[in-house]
């Protein structure tokens, strides 16, 4: 991955867990596990990145994760320079995976923080709940991004970023 020299405001991520070659299960057949559609990475990898060299004075970091990586992701946005703040979004796949103990039908952004909120905030009411059917392994709903967006938006001067991204989103790097 090549970081850029630039600083931002906004870091939103979905790290590519890895699940120790786990497959999934989506109700009627198996899917793979993630290896199967990407490069995952572990979490020592994770930490070694450069993520706090993008981060500006005050800067939220928004990140995915799975509930198996829940205590995975907390540490690893410490490592970065971060501190844990709570759970911005859930997300309710509409059609389960089979989990350990319960059917897995949830996935959350957590939100950090390093220094501050940033100022200039953008809209303050976003629903934290959103209910949406998957589409491919591990697609985030563009509409998360489009909230972030709002509540930081570019016009007020908010540099973003996602990292591990698949594609080219509008107004972020």
């Amino acid at each position: 991955m090549n970081f850029p020299q630039k600083k931002y405001s906004v870091i939103y991520c979905d790290p590519p867990w890895d699940y120790s070659g786990r497959i999934t299960h989506n109700g009627s057949r198996l899917t793979g596990g993630a290896f199967s559609h990407y490069n995952v990475m572990s979490l020592p990898e994770l930490k070694a990145l450069p993520v706090k060299n993008l981060a500006e004075k005050n800067c939220c970091l928004f990140m995915w994760t799975g509930s198996p990586k829940l205590d995975c992701a907390i540490a690893l946005g410490e490592s970065w320079g971060f501190k844990y703040k709570t759970i911005a979004f859930v997300w309710y796949k509409e059609r389960p995976n089979v989990g350990h103990y319960t059917l897995s039908s949830c996935e959350i952004c957590l939100v950090f923080t390093r220094g501050c909120i940033p100022k200039n905030r953008g809209t303050r009411n976003e629903r934290q709940f959103l209910s949406e059917k998957r589409n491919r392994h591990s697609q985030k709903p563009a509409v998360i991004r489009e909230r972030i967006s709002r509540m930081f938006p570019a016009e007020s001067g908010h540099q973003r970023i996602e990292l591990f991204s698949r594609h080219i989103s509008p107004g972020w790097d």
